[in-house]
């Protein structure tokens, strides 16, 4: 029997797009506009298969794809394309991801009633309100929006860009994608600190003239639940400022491998989302990087728990953003960064530690992709380094936490003003929060931290 690796990384069907007709993208109306974006380094194929090697090992329980009929390969709008991507793509990624931790499903972001295409689900992660949407993603037409359009029709490329992060940002999530007939475009959001009084003085963009999600003309309108502009609030992420995203570019014909595929970049995405850190930051430590917590080691990514590193673990904490620290933002202003410090029992590692990635802050040259033949057009070296077989596997990082380590306690407060709610954490500062943010468990809710797992009885109200 195949492996899940080997499934994720064979062949995408061939799709017949001549009958599309190219027309314009989603307005959505959002203080969320984008001007660039970086490229998101190590997400990669080296990176990727390193962290879930072992998940990625196991066999493959989906069975065989069916041969798709020529009739099906024939698409003419986004409905179309969507109903081609249902059959022959989310099928094998959803079966890869059955048998792992969290039992991610990706599908419709109705599901989640949400404006987004796409959403991953978690049985593990929902409230009375239903599924949390931990990846949210949009389906386009090569034909109305492909990631060069950055240079040649900016105006098109910022609705898409600014259309998903706007979803990730709703649904407080770091991770989100743009896919085509041709492209993935895995994204990544970040931050943009601002002092109270920046944010007060915030400019507010007049950013949209519809409010209409117009897939295609022969198609239903959807009426999008976006946002104004209005007075700043950090209760609210769609408020936020953010830095230019980070993005990676998996083109469809990839296959084969050591090769980043687009199967494969949609099942480490959701695995991300589900049992790794996925909530929006000032920054991010490297994807495969471990920080200490509650006696363990904890992987960034994939959540995976361990109590000791091996030599070749790289130990990150997250960099910590306060009034007079400096912090490598992607695609914010670079300065000069420094590790959050911890009490790491194994410091020797420390060393291997890297900060900030020095991403340069504009790529209006160079649209890295990931190629077919594991090229990729920026030139990055491609690494092969063998797997770490003594790591613990990804499945139960969070259950283990929360076995290990015992709740504390807090109450949620509503704001007087501008509304939205806040508890003190474990060093007495207060943090805004929002209840789908929070796990219901059967007793109230718990909100799993970097360091704590909070719970609270009840919200006001």
């Amino acid at each position: 029997m195949p492996t899940i690796l080997e499934v994720l990384t064979r062949n995408n069907v061939s799709v017949n797009s001549d009958s599309v007709v190219p027309g314009a993208n989603t307005t959505v109306r959002t203080d969320i506009q984008p001007e660039d974006w970086v490229p998101w380094r190590d997400f990669n194929y080296s990176t990727l298969t390193r962290i879930f090697h072992t998940e990625l090992r196991k066999e493959y329980r989906g069975g065989n794809e069916r041969r798709p009929l020529e009739k099906e390969l024939i698409i003419n709008n986004e409905k179309t394309l969507e109903t081609l991507l249902g059959k022959f793509l989310s099928p094998v990624i959803n079966y890869a991801l059955d048998d792992q931790a969290g039992q991610t499903y990706l599908g419709e972001g109705s599901r989640c009633g949400d404006d987004a295409d796409w959403s991953a689900i978690s049985d593990e992660l929902f409230d009375e309100h239903g599924y949390f949407n931990l990846l949210p993603g949009d389906t386009k037409l090569d034909a109305k929006w492909r990631p060069t359009m950055l240079r040649d029709n900016f105006n098109e490329w910022q609705k898409a860009v600014s259309q998903v992060e706007t979803y990730m940002a709703r649904n407080s999530t770091r991770y989100g994608f743009i896919l085509t007939e041709t492209n993935l475009v895995a994204l990544r959001l970040t931050r943009q600190p601002l002092d109270a009084g920046m944010a007060l003085l915030r400019p507010q963009r007049a950013t949209a003239t519809s409010l209409t999600h117009q897939r295609h003309s022969s198609d239903v309108s959807m009426a999008s639940t976006g946002i104004s502009g209005s007075a700043y609030s950090d209760n609210n992420p769609e408020h936020w400022a953010y830095c230019n995203p980070e993005y990676a570019v998996i083109d469809w014909a990839a296959s084969g491998q050591g090769n980043l595929t687009i199967k494969l970049a949609l099942w480490a995405l959701a695995m991300m989302a589900t049992n790794g850190d996925r909530h929006i930051d000032y920054s991010y430590p490297d994807l495969d990087t471990w920080r200490w917590a509650d006696g363990y080691y904890v992987h960034n990514s994939s959540g995976a728990t361990k109590p000791s590193l091996s030599k070749r673990d790289v130990y990150q904490e997250a960099f910590s953003v306060g009034g007079n620290s400096e912090v490598n933002i992607p695609g914010g202003i670079e300065t000069t960064s420094e590790l959050q410090q911890t009490n790491d029992p194994q410091s020797q590692f420390t060393e291997e530690s890297a900060g900030g990635t020095g991403q340069p802050s504009s790529h209006h040259e160079n649209i890295p992709t990931h190629l077919r033949d594991g090229t990729s057009i920026d030139n990055q070296p491609h690494v092969n380094e063998e797997d770490d077989d003594t790591r613990t596997e990804v499945g139960s990082s969070h259950h283990r936490r929360r076995g290990k380590r015992s709740r504390t306690g807090v109450t949620i407060h509503a704001h007087k003003k501008g509304g939205g709610f806040y508890y003190k954490n474990a060093r007495g500062d207060k943090v805004d929060t929002e209840k789908r943010a929070w796990r219901r468990v059967k007793d109230g809710y718990e909100l799993e931290g970097r360091s704590h797992v909070y719970y609270t009885k009840k919200f006001p109200g």
